[in-house]
């Protein structure tokens, strides 16, 4: 895969560590579900991919080779689960020693992007008008999904500020 594992403090770092349009995957560490998401090769847009259940690490780490072959991955990014007050909690530390976990067993590059609300937002995105019986039109293996690519979105976005000064 080229690269090695190392925690990346400023995701800006990434466009200088990856290499002939490698791109970053996205990932929504949930307790029961993983939701995956790519980004293009220009680093401009986060595609959701699937949802993957929280299983066993190997399972885990060959089902995120499949996509990271499929879709040359050169980095991850973890939504970071932050209290409101930006303080770091339970939900964080869980997320920090999962996303060592992972990149570790893939050797790659990862970093983290602040994740408050990401789930919120992808449900009001796609909730029915308050006159309809349903009450949601998606179901919540497709907000993992969508949440992943919520997150990789923002990431992406502050990197792109950043080089295209």
């Amino acid at each position: 895969m080229g690269n090695e594992t190392k925690k990346i403090q400023d995701l800006r770092e990434f466009k200088d560590i990856l290499i002939d349009k490698q791109r970053l995957m996205g990932l929504d560490l949930g307790s029961k579900r993983i939701g995956i998401s790519v980004s293009d090769p220009e680093l401009k847009i986060a595609l959701s991919i699937k949802t993957i259940e929280r299983t066993k690490i190997g399972i885990l780490i060959e089902e995120l080779t499949e996509v990271i072959n499929k879709f040359q991955i050169g980095g991850l990014i973890f939504g970071m689960p932050l209290n409101m007050d930006g303080s770091e909690g339970k939900s964080a530390q869980s997320a920090t020693d999962t996303a060592l976990l992972i990149s570790e067993n893939l050797n790659m590059p990862y970093g983290f992007w602040d994740e408050r609300l990401s789930s919120a937002a992808v449900e009001r995105l796609y909730e029915k008008p308050k006159k309809s019986r349903k009450k949601k039109i998606i179901n919540k293996k497709e907000i993992d999904n969508l949440a992943a690519a919520f997150i990789l979105e923002g990431a992406l976005q502050y990197i792109s500020n950043y080089t295209d000064d």
